[in-house]
């Protein structure tokens, strides 16, 4: 492993990026979120359960697997691809468009699925199409944002999961009750913020740097850089407790915590929505702050680290206290936690980068981390409810840990303070 190499957020020709672009390039991440979360939290559940009631649970994780080894796979070769097409292109953007009009086509795909291996071909070219937009997206940050902007600019960027949870519940979970109108909602949400950005980036024709060589283009070297490794582990760590948390929590407030006595009157796709919303306003908070802090001090692993341990004690009032207001208090501690170290994180993850001209093809191999999590958190969720005979409890113990693991190892960076 390589000791201290040179990182992405050393290259000084980085100009700060202006409020205009930073408001589009939020608007497109919270559209790229918007375009994903909530099939994960509620649109994929509830078909999964309009498909296979009695199997509901089986063909979600199956289809989650599958839908995420797709994810993985599109994610390196998409970013490898837009390293090596972005001067001649003129950027990302071209990448960016062609994902969201093929996100949008796959969407009415699984709206006409009637089947389970209908739902799984249409999740998994889904799952193609969101990487041909998200790893461009991502590797904005990397090219665009100087090391005193990344926390600030994750910070902004970093609203895009709380706020597509907060969409996924008030607008699919509360307001919307049919199919059809949610997956409409959920395609012109992310037609309209993802948009404004593909028309400004497509506006300036060059990237405004001079871009640094791309080499050894379709590698995975970067795990070979002891930093970069480190942050992938905990990266993977803890996004396995975050997809164990969306995947289950719509299931676990049905089984275990007698929601249709406490909320005779409310549909469970609704409490849910609540309760991400609860977690949501706490995440958004605690992000922000997060993100500010971290640039002021000029320290990012603290932050990740609190943020890792406070999911773990979000998962773990999950499967201690199961009745109210246990769940209640558990996605709060959850959203805090997820908000401070999802943006943290981001921030971290650009300054840990080996190359900057390779900055996609390394960011893709570091959404392995997320995508491999996303494998994991299925496989782990059914291996925990085989042996605890459909225990849902013991699935958020099993996520505590896993988050445990992944704020504790990220002290083990050494190049980011």
């Amino acid at each position: 492993m390589s000791s201290a190499p040179p990182t992405a957020s050393d290259d000084p020709v980085l100009a700060r990026a202006s409020a205009p672009f930073i408001l589009s390039y939020t608007g497109a991440q919270i559209g790229a979120f918007i375009a994903f979360i909530p099939l994960l939290t509620l649109l994929l559940p509830l078909k999964a359960e309009a498909i296979d009631p009695a199997g509901k649970a089986a063909l979600l994780g199956q289809v989650a697997l599958w839908g995420s080894v797709a994810a993985g796979l599109s994610n390196i070769a998409v970013g490898a691809a837009s390293d090596l097409t972005r001067r001649r292109m003129g950027g990302r953007w071209p990448w960016i468009l062609a994902g969201l009009v093929a996100s949008l086509v796959c969407y009415g795909l699984i709206y006409r699925a009637d089947s389970p291996t209908g739902l799984l071909v249409a999740v998994i070219l889904l799952q193609l199409s969101l990487n041909l937009m998200i790893n461009p997206l991502m590797a904005v940050l990397a090219d665009h944002i100087p090391s005193s902007q990344k926390g600030l600019v994750s910070g902004f960027t970093g609203l895009a999961y709380p706020l597509a949870t907060l969409f996924g519940a008030l607008i699919l979970g509360v307001w919307l009750q049919t199919e059809e109108s949610r997956l409409w909602a959920v395609a012109a949400g992310m037609s309209l913020l993802i948009t404004p950005f593909i028309v400004m980036a497509g506006r300036r024709r060059r990237v405004a740097v001079t871009l640094p060589p791309v080499e050894r283009v379709w590698s995975m070297v970067a795990l070979r850089d002891r930093d970069f490794l480190v942050a992938f582990l905990s990266r993977f760590s803890v996004q396995t407790a975050v997809a164990m948390n969306v995947l289950y929590l719509l299931f676990f407030l049905q089984q275990e915590t007698a929601i249709a006595t406490v909320w005779p009157d409310q549909r469970p796709e609704a409490v849910l929505g609540w309760l991400i919303t609860a977690s949501t306003g706490t995440s958004i908070i605690t992000g922000l702050i997060g993100g500010y802090l971290s640039d002021r001090l000029a320290r990012r692993r603290i932050f990740v680290l609190i943020g890792g341990l406070t999911v773990a004690a979000g998962a773990l009032t999950m499967a201690l206290f199961p009745t109210w207001p246990g769940p209640l208090a558990g996605q709060i501690l959850f959203g805090m936690g997820a908000g401070l170290y999802g943006i943290v994180d981001n921030a971290l993850i650009a300054e840990v980068l080996p190359s900057r001209g390779n900055a996609g093809r390394d960011l893709g191999v570091m959404n392995i981390a997320i995508t491999s999590a996303q494998v994991v958190a299925p496989l782990v969720g059914l291996a925990t409810l085989a042996l605890a005979g459909g225990d849902l409890r013991l699935v958020f113990g099993a996520a505590a840990l896993f988050a445990v693991y992944g704020a504790v190892s990220i002290r083990a960076v050494r190049r980011v303070p």
